[in-house]
């Protein structure tokens, strides 16, 4: 599950989200953006919290086997220039990067909390302790991260480039995003790769109170730094659909993100004792490992302030949990934060 808190200029755009979680976050996220030219430089900064839980897992491939556990709080803090080129109005260039504090943080028992009062399943969190950070990517061929205290994490540098090709009545750009390896693998920070993403956009003024704005993109991912055995997939495929509602002033915004599996396939979950149990099984990270992640938001927008709750709700059979037609990864579970954006 995952919720974010963020904010976008008054002129509109989607939320530019992110996918969140401590292993999303180390590769290329292409993010959503308006199809339509802008005319001067702007500045985004903003902070995001994300919980994460997944119990401790042991997976198998032939005689390779890997460890894997995420449990955390993620307080992330991200900066964004975006200017037009010079001499060009139809192009445009963003440097995002970002830092991010790995620790146990206070999140743990309100989500608790929630899981109760709702009656939802609680995914075996009351079986370890509370806020506690550990973070844990080994196997046979080595180890990408292995975290256990407070662990601050510079992030990798993306540069996102866009290029207007049609601007009425529906707007249509191009789209190329680069991650350069800046970030540390062994903090959980980046990757340690290179990876590059190319896609289009597109924006649908439907009136002057709802804009349509929609992402399809492609993106390949180097692998981890480390020579671990269990890599990403090498192609990955990105989409995105953003609705604009003009209410009282304010902006309704309502979004789902796709997003392909994430590790390259063939391992399989090894459990044993308790772990054989279906809780276990939705307890663990095989869904955010080897699963489609589809994200769903709903923002708020006022001036240059927006704030917005997203939840991963997948559909496709689960023959393991009571819900059969849809899962959660909990890679994260649940996300907050707040932006701001300033032209300049």
């Amino acid at each position: 599950m995952l919720a974010v808190f963020a904010v976008l200029l008054a002129t509109g755009g989607p939320l530019g989200l992110r996918t969140q979680g401590p292993l999303r976050e180390l590769f290329l996220d292409m993010t959503g953006a308006d199809a339509r030219p802008i005319d001067r430089p702007e500045i985004d900064i903003r902070w995001t919290m994300a919980n994460t839980w997944n119990e401790p897992m042991t997976l198998q491939r032939g005689s390779d086997s890997a460890e894997q556990e995420l449990d955390e709080q993620a307080d992330a803090l991200t900066l964004l220039l975006k200017a037009p080129w010079p001499g060009f109005t139809n192009v445009w260039t963003s440097i995002e990067w970002k830092v991010t504090e790995h620790w146990g943080g206070w999140s743990d028992t309100p989500i608790e909390a929630w899981h109760w009062l709702v009656g939802a399943f609680n995914y075996q969190r009351s079986m370890y302790p509370r806020n506690k950070v550990v973070l844990v990517y080994r196997d046979v061929g080595g180890e990408a991260f292995n975290v256990h205290s407070a662990t601050v994490a510079p992030g990798d540098l993306t540069a996102r480039t866009q290029v207007s090709l049609l601007d009425a009545p529906v707007a249509v750009a191009a789209r190329l995003d680069l991650k350069l390896p800046v970030g540390s693998l062994s903090r959980a920070g980046g990757s340690g790769g290179v990876d590059v993403g190319a896609g289009l956009v597109a924006t649908w003024p439907i009136s002057s109170w709802a804009t349509l704005h929609a992402l399809a993109a492609v993106s390949r991912f180097s692998n981890l730094s480390a020579p671990t055995a269990l890599q990403p997939k090498p192609w990955h495929v990105t989409a995105e659909v953003s609705f604009e509602l003009e209410v009282l002033g304010q902006t309704l915004l309502i979004e789902d993100r796709v997003l392909s599996p994430l590790l390259e396939p063939g391992w399989t979950r090894s459990a044993s004792g308790l772990e054989v149990s279906e809780d276990a099984l939705l307890s663990s990270g095989v869904y955010a490992d080897f699963r489609a992640h589809n994200q769903i938001s709903i923002g708020l927008r006022r001036g240059r302030f927006s704030t917005w709750i997203s939840e991963d709700f997948t559909p496709g059979h689960n023959g393991a949990s009571v819900v059969k037609w849809a899962w959660v990864s909990n890679a994260p579970d649940f996300v907050i934060g707040i932006a701001f954006t300033q032209g300049l």
